[in-house]
């Protein structure tokens, strides 16, 4: 039995509907998953920012009880000053040059009051958890951005605008 052209037209229809259906359902299914990777390099972004902020809140503690001891004025009053400059605009790689810097003055302080020594304490624990989450962030950013390159997600990150980290 064969079949009238005006059969054939509506199955290559149907047949093209189909496969436009399945393409852009695959093309969903491939942003979801940048959009997966992309939320949990943000999340590990977060944990280090709020991470940031616990080590900046307890700098004035430090900076108190190292004013208080035998601590030269100018030394801490450079630390104080470091850490105001960045405040505001949270900017990472001052972010940064800040943990060097207090990890020099931590290093370089003869202070010895207890509350020096527990400030001190409590940084360097924060300081460690901050090297974790740094590493958990660079490892998500590299995932997220290897995902992006790959084919098929190349494709869907070329579609839906999908940037590098």
């Amino acid at each position: 039995m064969i079949e009238s052209p005006h059969i054939m037209i509506e199955n290559i229809i149907l047949l093209i509907i189909a496969a436009a259906s399945i393409l852009f359902t695959g093309l969903l299914w491939l942003r979801q998953n940048l959009l997966h990777e992309l939320r949990e390099a943000q999340s590990r972004e977060a944990i280090l920012q709020r991470d940031f902020e616990k080590r900046r809140d307890t700098v004035p503690y430090l900076l108190e009880s190292a004013r208080t001891g035998s601590e030269s004025t100018d030394t801490w009053r450079k630390l104080a000053e470091d850490r105001a400059e960045f405040m505001t605009p949270k900017n990472y790689q001052k972010e940064l040059e800040f943990e060097q810097t207090l990890q020099r003055y931590l290093a370089s302080t003869n202070v010895r009051s207890v509350n020096f020594l527990e400030a001190k304490k409590n940084i360097e624990a924060i300081s460690t958890l901050i090297e974790e989450q740094k590493r958990d962030r660079q490892a998500a950013m590299n995932r997220f951005n290897e995902r992006r390159k790959q084919f098929p997600y190349s494709v869907a990150s070329a579609i839906f605008g999908f940037h590098a980290l």
